[in-house]
């Protein structure tokens, strides 16, 4: 298998801290088969003129209190334009760790860094890269759905109805060709549905409930094994 190509930032105003950070990303890169490229900034000014520039990338590892604009503030006008970039703040204190909730930051390392839990944060970040990444093409009708916003696809005569976070889009096509192409964070619940985990709120003997509020039919005979593919995914989500 080719490793992973991943695009990491590291934007801190400390040149010792960008190093050890730079050092510590490519030896879990070359623990976990990844391919890196990683882009060094001293400051939020300079990381934007990069990014303005239509550089991508995957990963953020942003100290919160730098010279100039602070992480905080960047990290809003990022998510502004992208919701996708797993942004990871570096703080030396603790007391700024509320300030991120509303620029959904990955997660929160103090500092000094350890370097354990920082590889625990990167695989959560490629998981997520990885996720966010794949997509199916419907020649049918000429579209290239994200599977991460796919929530479920309902058969209806012949008809399939994927029903994404924003849109609803009819295909006729059989569903084993549709299902060959998801990932592992899909699963059947019922012979002619099948549901992202991911948008699963809760279920019942007999139904899926999303987040959405939007009910499935669950099989009696699928109960147990949709049952524990929901408690792995949340699980594991949260380590």
């Amino acid at each position: 298998m080719l490793p992973q190509k991943i695009n990491i930032a590291i934007c801190d105003d400390k040149p010792e801290q960008t190093e050890y950070l730079k050092m510590l990303v490519s030896a879990w890169a070359n623990e976990n088969n990844s391919d890196i490229t990683v882009g060094m900034f001293d400051s939020a000014e300079n990381f934007k003129s990069a990014w303005s520039k239509n550089a991508k990338f995957d990963i953020l590892l942003l100290d919160i209190q730098m010279s100039g604009q602070n992480g905080v503030e960047l990290a809003k006008e990022i998510r502004k334009s992208d919701e996708k970039m797993s942004i990871i703040f570096i703080t030396g204190y603790a007391d700024y760790i509320s300030e991120g909730y509303d620029v959904s930051a990955l997660h929160y390392l103090i500092k000094p860094i350890d370097a354990d839990r920082f590889y625990l944060i990167l695989n959560k970040a490629k998981k997520s890269i990885k996720k966010s990444n794949t997509a199916i093409f419907l020649p049918e009708i000429n579209t290239r759905v994200l599977t991460d916003d796919i929530m479920c696809i309902e058969s209806f005569d012949h008809i399939l109805e994927i029903k994404t976070t924003d849109e609803k889009l009819a295909v006729k096509i059989p569903m084993y060709e549709l299902e060959a192409q998801l990932g592992e964070d899909f699963i059947k619940c019922h012979r002619g549905c099948i549901v992202n985990l991911k948008y699963i709120k809760k279920i019942t003997r007999t139904e899926v409930i999303l987040d959405s509020g939007e009910i499935l039919p669950l099989s009696r005979r699928l109960y147990k094994e949709v049952n524990r593919a929901v408690i792995k995914y949340f699980t594991e989500i949260k380590k």
